[in-house]
């Protein structure tokens, strides 16, 4: 973090990093402390001592993962003619609708990156983006054949934002009966980018056979829908925000408008500056050993960062 540029965001990302560290300290010191019991009560014990440090690597290490490939070499910015070329030939495929995006992210600079294949005459060649789409600073930072080449030659990406600082996804799930809605509801507040947010909405609106969507508790979705969509930070964003916000309601027939606002999301992810709360501002009490463990995944015995989308 010290070699990044400095951004707004770093002290929060520092404050995770030291939260992260004291969380694995107190795996290693419950690993390593002596059984005081029998098996298989020991095991017991020491797993629900362990169960909330392991819980908060699940839940805050894609912020460590992210920061951890941030130093490799990039593709030099185009210059002179061939930028305004490429400017030219973006610009003009964003107006017809020939941009067809794959990846977004915000790079360590505090910059929007988009890549998309630029489709011209029945061909495609890939190119990275900095800036929001089809705005004044929108600018060409490389094409490429393929996406791979992309990738590799990109700004790499910095952690996503969260839409609630307390993100917890691994808390215990809704009572069965609002599981649908629930589920939804759950997938926009986990989401950092915007491709969650819009099958959401679409799985709400479905109209079809046995999955249908669950329509009487839709104004609550599309409320925290239109939170992610502002949350963004961009004017497709703040438009589809205002419009969920009306949808919201008028609950009716509104299946159609529901997923016109829906594509209006475009390609996006939350900035890097919405981060996760720590989770031990202080040293948490371990549970009783008579307690039951926390409803979740079962606590793992080796402990490390986990998968996330």
């Amino acid at each position: 973090m010290d070699a990044m540029p400095p951004a707004r965001h770093h002290a929060a990302w520092r404050a995770l990093i030291d939260d992260m560290a004291h969380a694995a300290d107190q795996i290693h010191r419950i690993w390593s402390a002596p059984a005081g019991q029998d098996e298989p009560d020991a095991s017991r014990v020491r797993h629900l001592q362990l169960w909330p440090y392991v819980l908060a690597w699940a839940e805050r290490s894609f912020i460590i993962a992210d920061l951890a490939g941030q130093h490799r070499p990039v593709a030099p910015p185009l210059s002179g003619e061939e930028l305004r070329l490429w400017q030219g030939r973006a610009q003009a495929a964003w107006e017809r609708g020939d941009l067809d995006t794959t990846d977004v992210w915000y790079s360590a600079s505090n910059e929007l990156i988009t890549l998309a294949y630029l489709v011209e005459q029945g061909e495609q060649t890939v190119v990275v983006l900095a800036g929001e789409l089809g705005s004044e600073q929108m600018r060409v930072l490389g094409h490429y054949d393929t996406l791979q080449k992309a990738v590799e030659a990109s700004p790499p990406a910095v952690p996503a934002g969260v839409l609630h600082p307390d993100i917890a996804p691994f808390a215990p799930q809704a009572p069965a009966a609002e599981a649908p809605v629930a589920k939804l509801v759950r997938q926009v507040d986990e989401a950092r980018h915007t491709g969650d947010v819009y099958m959401a909405l679409l799985d709400a609106v479905d109209d079809s056979g046995f999955s249908r969507g669950p329509l009487p508790r839709l104004g609550e979705l599309l409320d925290r829908a239109a939170k992610f969509a502002d949350a963004l930070e961009t004017k497709q964003g703040q438009h589809s925000a205002a419009r969920l916000s009306v949808l919201a309601r008028q609950l009716g027939a509104l299946r159609e408008e529901i997923e016109s606002a829906a594509e209006s999301l475009g390609a996006g992810v939350l900035p890097p500056h919405r981060t996760p709360r720590p989770v031990f501002h202080v040293a948490p009490t371990p549970p009783a050993p008579s307690a039951t463990p926390p409803a979740g995944p079962a606590a793992p015995h080796i402990p490390g960062p986990a998968s996330r989308r």
